[in-house]
């Protein structure tokens, strides 16, 4: 899936070309070429779909307030090829919560953990954990939930 950066560089690169070829110029031609080559390879980035066990635990799951409680991600690259442009976001409350995940080797497993505000009083909504990969220049992305919401 393009982001607005992807679609605003295929949408600037076709008309850049349609211009150029128009009026004969080859220079914006060639920028133009280059903006759809990058918009090609970042979809080609992002279209393999990635074999991951993706795992969130909340411990404590119970705590008293202003007590400490972390959140777990366990990430595993079931897939054949390393992966890497990994973000999880996880909702937490009414915040979103950002997590960088390191690079996946094939096979490797990354474990990263987060705190959790505690500062209110009841139950608060942890998930669905959402994982994103990008492509390194932002034209592209692949974003897909794992697992259901936790409190």
């Amino acid at each position: 899936m393009l982001t607005p950066l992807g679609w605003g560089t295929l949408a600037g690169s076709v008309l850049l070309y349609a211009g150029g070829f128009a009026l004969g110029y080859p220079e914006p031609v060639v920028l133009a070429t280059g903006g759809l080559l990058a918009v090609a390879l970042a979809l080609a980035w992002t279209a393999p779909k990635p074999r991951l066990e993706v795992r969130r635990e909340v411990t404590p799951v119970k705590v008293a307030r202003g007590d400490a409680a972390v959140a777990v991600l366990t990430v595993t690259n079931r897939g054949r090829r390393g992966l890497s442009g990994l973000r999880a976001r996880d909702r937490i409350g009414d915040a979103e919560h950002t997590i960088d995940v390191p690079g996946l080797p094939k096979g490797a497993v990354r474990t990263v953990s987060y705190p959790l505000p505690t500062g209110v009083r009841g139950e608060i909504p942890v998930g669905p954990l959402v994982l994103v990969r990008a492509d390194p220049f932002g034209l592209a992305r692949r974003v897909r939930a794992y697992g259901a919401p936790a409190t």
